[in-house]
């Protein structure tokens, strides 16, 4: 464990804790720190230049005991980001298990014991399985079909456990699926980052089946902000839907893409997999009346934003809609 004691704000008595700052927990810190948050962060990587001397960073493992603890020593709220899986991925079942399930076990029995206020979950829309009705509310079945899902619903469901029996005070944010600055182009995950990737690299982009699938694409700067809202909310619900509440088709987006970017954009077709859901777009009214947060950011400005965040050319539509919340 590398304890690096940067933050220089102590006025809150209590920090948040950040397991995992990926490209989700990374986005999150930004804005955090920008809302003058204090924070503690675990996560194997050594801090990023751009938080130095804004937070306090454990250089550590969601597998090792002590380094959670160090993490959660007078925590008021955690936020969990950390997750091994990848939807389609070919896992060794055990060793998911152990890195997501058996360790969040852990990271539960100590939140209790250090009395921490509450625990925030980043869950997946991948634990609904297969639905023809659309949008998917929060009280649809969960039939995962892939061990993505299963993994996130077993640790939703230990949450909901250890509220009941410990008084753990849980908010499970079942995310969409989030895209923009900041994820990786070169990973396994996200459609819209691998899109861009090959974009980069002059590539077509590898679409899978016939790009008919539908998904709810979410900009990281609404979900950032709905999981923020989440640390705060006085609302008896624990679950919550976080997305855009609208479906878009691989080929959509890839219209999206030509009509935004200034240099040619290609598409393969691939064969499909048995772990692709058809068609997920969430309900999201209770994001929307509860938490009172709505999406700010359109696909298409969502889109413009990252192609520039990667330096790649507009198209006058493009340039528009930058700024086309």
């Amino acid at each position: 464990m590398k304890l690096e004691s940067s933050r220089t704000d102590a006025s809150q008595p209590r920090p948040v804790t950040v397991l995992g700052a990926g490209f989700i927990g990374r986005n999150f810190l930004a804005a955090a720190l920008g809302n003058g948050w204090s924070i503690r962060v675990l996560d194997h990587n050594p801090c990023p230049q751009e938080f130095n001397g804004r937070l306090d960073w454990i250089q550590g493992d969601m597998g090792s005991r002590a380094d959670v603890h160090a993490a959660l020593d007078g925590a008021g709220t955690v936020f969990h980001f950390v997750s091994s899986t990848v939807p389609g991925d070919e896992v060794d079942e055990s060793l998911e298990l152990q890195q997501n399930v058996f360790q969040t076990l852990q990271l539960l029995k100590l939140c209790v014991q250090e009395k921490v206020g509450r625990i925030v979950f980043t869950s997946s829309s991948s634990v609904y399985g297969v639905h023809e009705q659309l949008p998917v509310p929060e009280t649809a079945s969960t039939d995962p079909i892939s061990s993505h899902g299963i993994h996130k619903l077993a640790i939703e469901k230990y949450l909901r456990l250890y509220q009941y029996h410990h008084g753990l005070d849980c908010k499970i944010a079942r995310l969409s699926n989030p895209y923009g600055p900041g994820q990786s182009i070169d990973g396994r995950q996200g459609f819209v980052a691998i899109a861009i990737g090959h974009i980069l690299r002059g590539q077509p982009i590898p679409v899978r089946g016939d790009g008919e699938i539908i998904r709810d694409f979410a900009y990281i700067d609404d979900v950032v902000e709905a999981l923020m809202v989440l640390a705060s909310s006085e609302s008896r619900e624990a679950l919550f839907n976080i997305g855009s509440g609208i479906g878009y088709s691989l080929n959509e987006v890839i219209a999206r893409l030509r009509t935004l970017c200034a240099i040619p954009v290609e598409a393969s077709h691939t064969e499909s997999r048995y772990v692709d859901i058809p068609k997920s777009v969430l309900d999201v009214s209770r994001e929307r009346y509860v938490l009172r947060k709505t999406s700010k950011i359109s696909l298409e400005c969502g889109l413009a934003r990252t192609l520039a965040h990667h330096g790649l050319p507009l198209t006058q539509q493009g340039t528009r809609s930058l700024t086309e919340a």
